[in-house]
């Protein structure tokens, strides 16, 4: 069989219910030069997955050409990034488009992805703008785009700041999968950024690139699924995500980063860091709820792991906590629709050229 151009991974644990609508959003994406991989991680639903994942295997082949959605269950729950690491193994394709098992594929996405490696033969990660929605896709309730227009950065630390804090989120990225598959490891396994090394260690050798085409639609508000597996426990709650779970994830964030500078000869664990302080407002907004002892004891863990020396984490911090943090994402929101994407306030991870 020849290889196709992505390989559309998702890996999934239960949601049975989601899965059906995200690979609708597949068959009907106006390119046909992909495979779509699909792995289980042992949840009880595990035969109402597979029922979903099968009706859309029927009626994915092409012209009468055998299946391009394919299904394989993990033998035991491996958890997220080990999860990952088996779908970039069964890849075929040149590329793989990552997917969460609860989100869509954008119309036109693998289309327009497709244009941008076209475009430049050394893209080594695709950086994608996204919508959130609430109950169905069409109703959108933010928009996230990182730069006016398309942009590139050259490989090294350029490339590997500009992505690395913007690719938590892990639907809709584009990866090189044979450079993916190089750098496979399991030492990441239970932290949830398993994408952060594989980007990081791609861009040492390719270059990044930005569009501003709409390659996912993230459903808002949905409980994440961690803590089952063993390399998990102990380190997430299902359904829940306290503070020291994000000291936890954070961490994990900066210690993947300081290993790529030490490892790959490249220096971005500092500029990384700095970027992190410079929008860590998201993350201290995610326990602004909590009262006001435990908020800013959390604020106080958190400089600890690096960011008191910014000016930056301090400001969002008393920013947060004398407007309130769903004041403050409103005055964020009027700032994005204004000039038509998220400020840049990383001079190094702005775009080294333009088309």
């Amino acid at each position: 069989m020849s290889r196709p151009l992505f390989s559309v991974i998702v890996p999934t644990y239960g949601r049975w219910r989601d899965i059906g609508p995200l690979l609708d959003s597949v068959l009907s994406q106006d390119f046909d030069d992909w495979e779509c991989v699909v792995t289980e991680d042992a949840s009880p639903n595990q035969a109402q997955v597979r029922a979903e994942v099968d009706l859309r295997i029927a009626k994915s082949g092409l012209n009468g050409g055998p299946p391009r959605i394919s299904f394989h269950p993990n033998p035991t729950t491996l958890g997220y990034d080990a999860s990952f690491r088996r779908l970039i193994e069964l890849a075929r394709g040149r590329f793989v488009f990552v997917m969460g098992d609860d989100d869509f594929v954008a119309p036109g996405a693998l289309r327009s992805a497709a244009a941008a490696i076209e475009r430049y033969p050394d893209l080594g990660v695709l950086l994608r703008a996204y919508a959130l929605f609430e109950g169905t896709p069409d109703n959108v309730v933010q928009t996230n785009r990182y730069y006016t227009a398309e942009c590139t950065f050259p490989a090294g630390p350029a490339a590997i700041v500009a992505c690395f804090r913007r690719l938590v989120a892990m639907s809709g990225i584009v990866l090189d999968r044979d450079l993916s598959h190089a750098a496979a490891t399991d030492r990441w396994d239970g932290t949830l950024f398993y994408q952060q090394w594989l980007a990081a260690n791609i861009l040492v050798e390719k270059r990044a690139v930005y569009i501003p085409d709409l390659m996912a639609y993230f459903r808002r508000g949905a409980p994440a699924i961690f803590g089952i597996a063993k390399a998990e426990q102990g380190l997430f709650t299902p359904g829940a995500q306290p503070p020291d779970t994000d000291l936890r994830m954070v961490g994990a964030l900066m210690k993947i980063a300081r290993a790529v500078e030490s490892e790959r000869g490249v220096p971005i664990g500092d500029a990384v860091e700095r970027d992190f302080a410079n929008y860590i407002y998201h993350t201290l907004a995610h326990q602004a709820h909590e009262p006001w002892p435990v908020f800013k004891k959390f604020y106080c863990d958190l400089g600890a792991q690096g960011f008191n020396k910014y000016a930056a984490y301090h400001a969002w911090f008393w920013a947060i906590a004398l407007l309130g943090a769903p004041n403050l994402n409103r005055v964020i929101q009027v700032v994005r629709r204004l000039i038509g994407h998220t400020p840049n306030l990383t001079s190094f991870a702005r775009g080294a050229s333009k088309r």
